[in-house]
């Protein structure tokens, strides 16, 4: 998207400085084919900042969903995504949730192609964006 002229988030968002706590903390997890990376997704269990009245052990979050290139197209992003549904599930929470920038139409179609629903839009600082969430289907274990 950078190529385009369309980046979604500035270099300096994703400086190491800027991830290492993600990656401390477990967040921040890797796609791989073969052993080499060729995706990544951040995966949390709350989100102030885009969902400050979710409540507490409702929701999974995820965040920055990237692929590189040149496995663009071929699922990878899918199935990062199911990954993180299938954590979330696990986890008992009731709803997998996003926000995505409002100036990408095309990112918002694919997450409804994805089975999300449009939640609501607001913004944060400058930022405007897209809220959506997919409700989960949680097995009891009784």
């Amino acid at each position: 998207m950078a190529s385009r002229g369309e980046p979604l988030w500035k270099p300096e968002d994703l400086s190491p400085e800027k991830l290492l706590p993600q990656c401390r903390d477990g967040s921040l997890h890797l796609g791989r084919i073969a052993g080499d990376p060729v995706a990544t997704i951040v995966l949390q269990w709350e989100d102030r900042v885009f969902w400050p009245e979710a409540a507490s052990g409702e929701s999974a979050f995820f965040h920055r969903l990237a692929v590189r290139r040149r496995v663009a197209g071929t699922g990878v992003a899918r199935e990062l995504v199911d990954w993180a549904e299938a954590r979330a599930r696990e986890a008992g929470r009731h709803y997998l949730r996003l926000d995505c920038s409002a100036a990408h139409p095309g990112l918002a179609r694919y997450y409804e192609a994805l089975g999300f629903e449009r939640h609501s839009h607001g913004s944060v600082g400058p930022w405007h964006f897209l809220r959506y969430q997919k409700r989960l289907r949680v097995d009891s274990l009784a």
